[in-house]
């Protein structure tokens, strides 16, 4: 018996102590387990690459964002190399996995495209407003890698960002009383801050909104910005939202 034990402690201890080196014959650090080495000896670490984003894993031209969402793949790194970046799937879609630090920006901006919300008497819509980041544009950009798809921000960082909005929004309303214009800020599905304007019982205008706030957000929270229409009694109102030069919505990352 003491025997089995003893070729058992020799067993266990191997393997506690093994260390593996791939591509090379001499590690660098006697306390690591496993290491990487091209032919001359250096530390390496090759990903795995694509041709470019449509090549990546789980691409699928029907989805929002242009990827199928698989919570199982979470955390794969890739390198694309169109764009030169290493990339990582999140569960849902593909961002990049490192920004250097001489180059780290705080800040997402998007651009509001053109929605719209209607009411018929007590009866009215809403609509989260779609949101893009042309390219070559240095207005626009998602440096903090938030954009999730067309009308939602996921946060990747926790922290306390401020969020400035700005849209331009026209339509008419007809009817006994005014309406009220709402666009909310939701942070999964829950309402965070608001902004409003009211029109007249009888109006055919265009509305300029702009707001300031800072709100805590965590890492995985969603941030979208829903619109709506509020009547008190009979009438009609539409309105169109976004789609202008003047509509933009960013975050920047304070703390």
């Amino acid at each position: 018996m003491k025997k089995y034990l003893s070729l058992f402690s020799i067993i266990t201890c191997t393997l506690i102590n093994a260390q593996i080196i791939i591509g090379g014959s001499k590690l660098s650090n006697p306390y690591t387990q496993l290491e990487l080495q091209n032919t001359d000896g250096k530390k390496v670490l090759i990903l795995p690459a694509a041709d470019n984003n449509t090549s990546l894993p789980q691409y699928n031209t029907s989805q929002t964002d242009g990827y199928n969402d698989d919570p199982t793949m979470e955390g794969m790194l890739m390198y694309d190399k169109k764009a030169q970046l290493t990339k990582v799937y999140d569960g849902s879609s593909w961002n990049q996995a490192f920004i250097p630090e001489h180059t780290a920006t705080t800040w997402t901006r998007a651009r509001i495209e053109s929605a719209s919300a209607a009411c018929l008497s007590i009866l009215c819509s809403s609509n989260n407003l779609p949101l893009s980041i042309p390219a070559n544009d240095p207005q626009f950009a998602d440096h903090l890698s938030i954009r999730h798809s067309a009308d939602t921000f996921r946060m990747r960082q926790k922290g306390i960002y401020r969020i400035n909005f700005n849209t331009l929004f026209r339509g008419i309303n007809v009817g006994f009383t005014g309406t009220k214009i709402n666009i909310a800020i939701l942070v999964n599905g829950e309402q965070k801050a608001y902004m409003s304007a009211n029109a007249a019982f009888i109006s055919l205008d265009s509305y300029a909104v702009s707001a300031d706030t800072v709100l805590f957000l965590d890492v995985n929270n969603n941030v979208n910005f829903r619109i709506s229409i509020d009547n008190s009694a009979f009438s009609i109102s539409s309105y169109t939202f976004g789609g202008t030069a003047e509509s933009n919505v960013s975050f920047e990352k304070i703390l």
